[in-house]
């Protein structure tokens, strides 16, 4: 087996002693099209694969003090967050068969998405950030999500912008801000007034398959003041521990934080097997009472499309690599602008794979062409995760590279 050094081939020049090329010009190839068209199903990834790493920022806005809200210095706090992320990769890895027809007419089961999620917290003193009042969006009589909604014009943009550039290493981004006169009457007044007048609905923004560069980001707001309310006045009220009973009710916020992870992933409320809270068991149900421990196979293999071809292709690290090849076993175009790989490619004997636009793939990888198989690099680029080109192509007997 020989190693390719370079890629600067632009055509193989075919003398007596060269095998002749199947085809003349790349449209006379015939070969399966994987686009942005093809079946979700086609992405579902395998039982034996290890999963994909995706990096998540989940930021706490803090006044000038440090305080008014999850500052990573009290234990018990730290303790409630860290079960919740325990328990959003647990759920991401141990879905539960719903055996129910209003889920999933399929067989098949998916138990583990193959997706886990590196969390890392960032507590920022920004009192602007903090209250989403200061949204110009933000009605008082209306009180809509409007005012937190996260988009490339919110409020939050450009502390959005410093993180990535500056503070961490790009992410998911998960703003934890709140409507501070709802947390000054709880903390001041010991009352819930205020904030049960108020808007805590979580938001996320959708993947983008056009603008490769652009964050994604997640407005988780008032769950400190939730934490609050639950703690020091509703467990009163309701005369429940909050160490036995309420501190675990408030845990259980992680499905609703794994429900808007998933739409970030490219989740919606309803897919191909059941409608709007049709399926009580779905991750992706609204209502905060259903059990939300289920994703059908193919929004499994929506999500790891995504990873593929969108924007989310920043935010998983490095080194994630199914480590199993991608077996090319017949003709394919994979015919995208961008994409990520995350595992070796073999070619088949005699088969052929066309690759386009910008081709991402892991460090320490390779792309093998078996016996008279055929690489064919439509204005394609070939690069690792960390910019630079990727040469590892194996070439055996009479496999050939064509560049177009």
């Amino acid at each position: 087996m020989k190693k390719i050094t370079s890629l600067l081939i632009i055509t193989i020049i075919l003398s007596s002693c060269a095998t002749k090329l199947p085809f003349n010009n790349i449209s006379e190839i015939d070969a399966v099209t994987i686009n942005a068209r093809t079946k979700n199903r086609f992405f579902i990834p395998k039982t034996t694969y290890d999963p994909l790493y995706v990096r998540a920022n989940f930021i706490y806005l803090l006044d000038t003090n440090g305080q008014g809200n999850f500052n990573g210095k009290n234990k018990e706090d730290n303790k409630v967050i860290d079960e919740i992320l325990q328990k959003i990769n647990h759920l991401y890895q141990n879905l539960e068969d719903p055996k129910d027809p209003k889920c999933y007419k399929g067989k098949d089961f998916v138990k583990d998405t193959k997706i886990q999620f590196k969390f890392k917290l960032l507590y920022i003193k920004d009192t602007f950030a903090r209250n989403y009042r200061n949204s110009k969006l933000f009605n008082e009589k209306k009180r809509s999500y409007s005012a937190f909604a996260p988009s490339k014009n919110w409020y939050l943009k450009y502390l959005d912008n410093t993180i990535n550039d500056t503070i961490s290493k790009k992410g998911i981004n998960a703003f934890f801000n709140m409507d501070v006169d709802a947390y000054n009457d709880v903390v001041l007044n010991n009352s819930a007034k205020a904030y049960h007048k108020t808007k805590s609905v979580s938001v996320s923004q959708f993947p983008s398959y056009q603008d490769f560069n652009r964050s994604s980001q997640i407005c988780f707001p008032n769950k400190y003041t939730q934490y609050l309310w639950m703690k020091n006045i509703n467990s009163k009220k309701i005369n429940k521990s909050w160490d036995k009973t309420v501190k675990n009710w408030y845990i259980s916020s992680y499905k609703g934080m794994s429900h808007e992870i998933g739409h970030s992933l490219s989740l919606a409320h309803s897919n191909e097997h059941h409608g709007t809270n049709k399926c009580d068991q779905a991750m992706m149900n609204q209502g905060w009472k259903a059990k939300r421990n289920y994703i059908p196979p193919t929004e499994i293999g929506k999500m790891h499309k995504a990873l593929m071809t969108s924007n989310l292709i920043q935010f998983v690290t490095d080194e994630s690599n199914y480590n199993q090849p991608r077996i090319i076993s017949e003709n394919e175009n994979w015919d995208f602008n961008t994409i990520r790989f995350y595992q070796d490619i073999i070619v088949k004997q005699g088969k052929i794979l066309i690759l386009n636009g910008n081709v991402i793939l892991p460090k320490n990888t390779s792309i093998t062409l078996e016996k008279d198989a055929i690489l064919v690099l439509n204005n394609a680029t070939l690069k690792t995760t960390n910019n630079t080109n990727f040469t590892t192509i194996i070439k055996n007997k009479n496999a050939k590279i064509i560049k177009y």
